[in-house]
């Protein structure tokens, strides 16, 4: 009895640590040809894999067609690889998951069949290894990196002196008043709204955990930006949208990932 607990115990611990390496990945990339066949999407395999991987909850995309996201930041996705043990009356297959670094980061169990007719025994073989990844229950988890969890304390003091002189340049100076110039935005309930920026307006960079927050002269966060591998492309969330804001001949832009998006010009103060 002891023995079978531990068993148990061990295979409970093997999943949960796999569930949560699996989570950290927002998608899931099919190849359009698998390397053990000479054709595309052969005996429908790509789209009986991609078909799989949807069912269960996984964000599944063939190669080549990248959201915007994953073409910055292409560590957001597992590549998947079929491997094929086949004999000559017996079709066997697996399913690993690879992430940008060639390390694999799942197997699935072997699944097997004694079809002769090569597209059904792909499909009975392949969605029996894939029984492996149904117990895993997969929702995308952002990972975490620590330190993102406590409140970031911005000060705009010197952006709204500067700015408050530009605009000033042609009217008398009053005596200033001395106000409380730094914003926290907290876990929970941030003190700094985030909105939209309207027309061109002047947005400040200011260094935050993991990128910048674009804020205007309020001053209100318009937007966060998350650093990416790629110099001067940073990822960015606004509403429900996902987009990238890019330097590109001098100038910044933002584009969101929708369709009839177009690239906009940001104005921004690093």
């Amino acid at each position: 009895m002891n023995r079978v607990v531990f068993l148990l115990l061990m295979v409970f611990s093997g999943n949960t640590l796999i569930f949560g390496q699996l989570n950290n990945y927002k998608y899931v990339i099919v190849p359009k040809k698998f390397d053990i066949f000479k054709k595309e999407n052969q005996y429908r395999t790509s789209t009986l894999v991609k078909y799989l991987f949807t069912q269960e909850g996984f964000n599944a995309v063939y190669e080549g067609a990248f959201p915007l996201d994953l073409e910055v930041e292409p560590c957001l996705g597992l590549w998947v690889n079929l491997i094929d043990e086949s004999s000559l009356f017996i079709t066997k297959t697996r399913l690993s998951l690879v992430d940008c670094n060639r390390k694999v980061v799942f197997e699935t169990q072997e699944g097997k069949t004694k079809t002769k007719e090569f597209e059904q025994a792909y499909r009975e073989a392949i969605s029996e290894a894939f029984g492996s990844l149904r117990m895993l229950n997969y929702s995308y988890e952002p990972e975490v990196k620590e330190g993102n969890q406590a409140p970031i304390t911005v000060s705009f003091k010197d952006d709204i002196k500067s700015l408050e002189e530009e605009s000033n340049t042609n009217t008398t100076k009053t005596e200033s008043k001395k106000t409380d110039e730094t914003a926290v935005v907290g876990k929970n309930k941030p003190k700094v709204p985030v909105k939209g920026v309207k027309g061109n307006k002047l947005l400040y960079a200011q260094a935050i955990e993991d990128g910048f927050q674009l804020v205007d002269s309020t001053p209100s966060v318009v937007y966060i930006l998350k650093s990416t591998s790629a110099p001067n492309v940073f990822l960015v969330s606004q509403a429900g949208k996902n987009g990238v804001v890019f330097k590109e001949n001098g100038k910044w832009y933002i584009e969101f990932d929708e369709k009839g998006s177009k690239a906009k010009e940001l104005n921004i103060k690093f």
